[in-house]
């Protein structure tokens, strides 16, 4: 890519879904120190720039702090020696990010549970369908009934 093209702070914000203001945030904290100015003191984003804070972005969305970005930008500046530093951190925060997304795709299989639940409730007029008798406990039926279906669904992808 083209480093010598450049792009205002409107242009990346546009680019990357960014306030202005976040943008000069993320500045402020350290995260793109490689980023040149104009004579007018107006930063001058490339396309590594722009590749730092779609970076930063991926951190942030993966639960990484912005103090932890920036230590993450200041090993990458700091060269080879700091390889396995960068990898041990990405691996890190990937068995963290695989954690969460393991407990929300734990936590939409609930819900498609209880979707489904009261949808059998709804067309049958009532919950007792899915009750033991005389409790408000869910029967054994209802789970292999639930199970069965979404393994049978499963199978036809």
């Amino acid at each position: 890519m083209n480093n010598d093209i450049t792009y205002s702070i409107g242009d990346v914000a546009k680019k990357l879904n960014l306030t202005v203001q976040a943008i000069r945030y993320y500045d402020a904290e350290g995260l793109l120190p490689l980023l040149k100015r104009d004579s007018g003191g107006r930063r001058q984003f490339t396309e590594d720039d722009i590749r730092t804070l779609q970076m930063i972005l991926d951190l942030r969305d993966a639960g990484v702090s912005i103090k932890d970005s920036a230590t993450f930008e200041g090993w990458r500046l700091q060269g080879d020696g700091t390889l396995q530093a960068r990898y041990d951190f990405l691996k890190q925060h990937e068995h963290e990010l695989q954690s969460r997304i393991d407990s929300l795709n734990a936590s939409m299989a609930h819900l498609h549970f209880k979707q489904w639940y009261y949808e059998k409730a709804l067309d049958a007029g009532t919950e007792r369908i899915h009750l033991v008798d005389d409790t408000n406990e869910i029967a054994q039926s209802t789970f292999d009934q639930y199970d069965q279906l979404t393994n049978d669904h499963d199978s036809n992808r």
